[in-house]
């Protein structure tokens, strides 16, 4: 019987090989192992065989049709058992190199498949436990790097690139922790790109010493509390955000990028976003309200309230979050009805959900990619594509992150059946009444506003890089077009 590390090396083995057959053989093997394994070797058995769909994702890389299919079978089952061990109880034991190249794997993934906003906090919880991880400190500035690349607005280009430029320093740094021989397989294309982002910065005249936190917080010790809360969750709706905490990402910048519309048509695109942004905005600070501060004493005074003997809170701090929740929730099929619209899909409005608007059912009852989004060579909006997946795809319940199938149950509770809050669970759920711990459905509550950002941001991303392949088709074509160049609404900008 084949040991764990037997195991790992015929894994490492046949994936240099490319010997997709085999990996396939290793994969089972492992599952097999399964059947019978405890504790921290499931973590590993689960590591092995997203190493066997790594292998496989790397034998057929150099195809274009396979790396940019959206299907991606084998990227999601590689997702999916990355996600798997980092479920398994026995993860929160093992040693934190290992746990951190999981991670580190995971983020790689989900950054290939366009979700770089979801790689980026995989990233950080990998740098927070261990400062000097090369590999994730190099995944991350390169995925900087390419996300710099994907904005509208060049001023934020530089500055993003600034940050991947300091990672990639980092990871080359002699302190940084590499596994034996890593290093030197990828550091020269990390000096190469770390070269190529410096020469850039220097040929722009990229000023090094300025100081990213001499921006307001605000005027008041409650709005800077507020805003410092937003960047510490790295909530606003900025793609510096991503890469910096200081006050400089503290505004809510992002918007749609300039675009065409054709004559005879209404500019509309812009108020869209502006609604989804309020709504986004509003949902965020409900939020931090709910978390954040006490009811008014007067607001429960003189309400009649039974003991219902379940230890159910009520008030308008528990109704703070789940508005919260309602309002975050509410915007993925608003995303919905913009992307019918601006890539003419076709569905009627009352058709229209963040879900279906990817795809179109066949006779069968499955659901297949819409023709022309097969293929598409639109990282942000494939990154968007699958966020929807992981919220809202009935035939992948196994594969979304690990709490993102309970936010749409959560939300089908509250508002068809009955959900209690309490700060301790007394009571059992029923189908009928739910109850769910405050601190649980806090979080809840927060992941599902930071998918909802994250999906507003893809949405802006992938909308700049549709507007410029349209350009691109477009530069022969003698259709007259009115540009509209996106500006903020002056009420709203903050000095």
């Amino acid at each position: 019987m084949p040991t764990l590390s037997d195991i790992a090396q015929a894994i490492d083995a046949a994936s240099d090989d490319g010997d997709e057959a085999l990996l396939r053989k290793l994969y089972a093997d492992c599952e097999h192992k399964l059947c019978t394994a405890k504790g921290e070797e499931r973590v590993f058995l689960r590591y092995y065989q997203s190493n066997t769909y790594a292998g496989i994702i790397d034998s057929n890389k150099a195809e274009p049709n396979y790396v940019w299919s959206w299907k991606q079978p084998d990227g999601i089952q590689n997702i999916l058992l990355l996600r798997q061990a980092i479920r398994e109880p026995a993860f929160e034991t093992i040693h934190p190199v290992f746990a951190c190249q999981i991670r580190t794997n995971l983020a790689n993934r989900l950054s290939n498949l366009g979700r770089f906003i979801a790689a980026n906090e995989q990233w950080m919880r990998v740098i927070d436990t261990i400062p000097t991880f090369a590999k994730a400190i190099a995944s991350r500035a390169q995925a900087l790097a390419y996300f710099a690349g994907t904005l509208y607005d060049h001023s934020h280009t530089s500055v993003l690139l600034a940050a991947a430029r300091l990672s990639f320093e980092k990871a080359l740094d002699a302190n940084a922790f590499w596994e034996s021989g890593d290093r030197d397989s990828v550091a020269p294309d990390l000096i190469k790109l770390h070269g190529q982002i410096a020469s850039h910065l220097n040929d722009i005249g990229y000023d090094y010493k300025v100081d990213l936190n001499r921006w307001s917080l605000g005027s008041g010790e409650e709005e800077r509390s507020y805003r410092r809360w937003c960047l510490n969750e790295r909530l606003f709706l900025n793609p510096l955000n991503e890469a910096y905490t200081d006050t400089v990402a503290a505004t809510d910048v992002l918007h749609l990028p300039s675009h065409m519309y054709r004559v005879e048509e209404k500019p509309r695109f812009p108020s869209y976003y502006n609604l989804l942004k309020q709504e986004y905005v509003s949902a965020r600070y409900r939020l931090y309200r709910a978390i954040h501060e006490d009811d008014p004493d007067f607001l429960m005074r003189d309400v009649l309230m039974l003991d219902s003997g379940d230890g159910q809170s009520l008030g308008h701090y528990t109704e703070n979050l789940r508005s919260a929740f309602r309002s975050s929730y509410a915007i993925f099929d608003k995303i919905g009805l913009f992307l019918n619209d601006y890539f003419n899909i076709g569905l009627e409005p009352r058709d229209v959900t963040f879900r279906r608007v990817w795809s179109k059912q066949e006779k069968r009852g499955e659901f297949e990619i819409r023709k022309q989004f097969q293929n598409y060579p639109n990282l942000p909006l494939r990154g968007l594509y699958f966020l929807s997946k992981d919220l809202f795809d009935k035939n992948f319940t196994d594969i979304p992150e690990p709490d993102a199938y309970d936010l749409v149950k959560l939300r089908q509770q509250m508002e068809h059946r009955f959900l209690s809050l309490q700060y301790f669970v007394m009571a059992e759920s029923t189908e009928t009444h739910q109850i769910i711990s405050i601190d649980e459905f806090e979080s809840k509550a927060l992941r599902l506003l930071k998918m909802a950002r994250e999906a507003l941001i893809y949405m802006s991303l992938a909308m700049h890089r549709e507007e410029t392949m349209r350009s691109e088709a477009s530069e022969n074509n003698d259709k007259a077009g009115i540009p509209l160049v996106s500006q903020p609404i002056d009420s709203f900008r903050r000095y």
